[in-house]
C-alpha cells in the first residue's frame, strides 16, 4: 500500500513565514536572473553557482577574522575549531565548483558574451580571501615567539606542543585545499575555453596556470625540507 504524501500547509501568506523572514528568501531568491531574461538555459546555474562562492567566501572572511582575534589573544582552542570550519568550507566550494563540469563548452560560449570582462579575480570575497589569509602567519609566528618554540620543534616534539602543530597542520590543510581549487578552477577553464585561449576577464591561461604555484603559507611547507634534512643528520631514513 502506497502512502499519500501530503502537502504542508502554511498559514502564512508567501514570503511571511518566519524561516523566510529570518533567510530573506524573497529577496535572495530575486537575486538570479528571471528565467525569460536567460540568454541560456545553463546561465541560471552559472550564476547560482558563484553566489554561492560568495556567500561562503563571506563566511570564510568572518571566520578568519575572528581567527586571528584569537590566535592574538593566544587561544588556540576556539581557534583550531574554526579553522576546521575554513578548512570543510573549502571542500564545499569544490563540489560545488563542479556542478560547471555539467555544462559543454558550446553552452558556455552560448552565453559567455552577458559576462563581458566579467572575471572570478574580480570576486570580492577571492579578494578577501587572498588580503586576509596570509596575515594569519604573522599572528600563528607571534605565538610561537610567545611559547618560545621554532617551527620544526612542535614537529619534533609534537606531545610536547599538540595545539601548536593541530594548529600548524590546519593551516597547511587550509593552503593545500585552496591550491586544490586553484588547479581545479584551472582546468575548468581549460576544459571551457581551451587551453590556448584567453580567458573571460583577459588573462591568458599561460597566466593563470602560474598561479597554481602559489602558497598561503611557504614557511610550512618549507619546514618538511628542514625536517627531512634533521631525519637524514640523525640518520632516520
Amino acid at each position: 500500500m502506497v502512502n499519500k504524501i501530503h502537502p504542508h500547509p502554511s498559514k502564512h501568506a508567501p514570503g511571511q513565514t518566519v524561516y523566510e523572514r529570518y533567510l530573506r528568501t524573497e529577496e535572495l531568491l530575486s537575486l538570479q536572473k528571471p528565467e525569460n531574461e536567460l540568454v541560456h538555459h545553463d546561465e541560471l546555474q552559472f550564476q547560482v553557482v558563484h553566489q554561492v562562492f560568495e556567500l561562503w567566501w563571506k563566511e570564510t572572511t568572518f571566520e578568519l577574522h575572528s581567527i586571528r582575534t584569537l590566535l592574538q589573544q593566544f587561544n588556540l582552542p576556539p581557534a583550531i575549531r574554526l579553522l576546521q570550519r575554513v578548512i570543510r568550507t573549502q571542500f564545499v566550494l569544490l563540489e560545488n565548483l563542479r556542478m560547471l563540469e555539467t555544462m559543454s563548452p558550446w553552452d558556455f560560449h552560448e552565453f559567455r558574451k552577458v559576462l563581458a570582462d566579467g572575471a572570478g579575480t574580480d570576486s570580492p570575497g577571492f579578494h578577501a580571501l587572498m588580503t586576509l589569509s596570509p596575515l594569519l602567519w604573522g599572528d600563528f609566528s607571534r605565538l610561537l615567539e610567545h611559547e618560545h618554540v621554532s617551527l620544526p620543534d612542535i614537529y619534533i616534539h609534537a606531545d610536547r606542543y599538540p595545539l601548536l602543530m593541530a594548529f600548524a597542520e590546519g593551516l597547511i590543510d587550509y593552503d593545500e585545499v585552496f591550491q586544490i581549487f586553484r588547479s581545479q578552477h584551472f582546468k575548468l577553464a581549460q576544459r571551457m575555453i581551451g587551453p590556448g585561449s584567453i580567458g573571460t576577464g583577459g588573462t591568458p591561461m599561460e597566466l593563470l596556470e602560474r598561479t597554481l604555484k602559489d602558497v598561503f603559507y611557504p614557511e610550512l611547507w618549507e619546514v618538511r625540507n628542514q625536517l627531512t634534512t634533521i631525519a637524514d643528520e640523525q640518520g632516520l631514513k
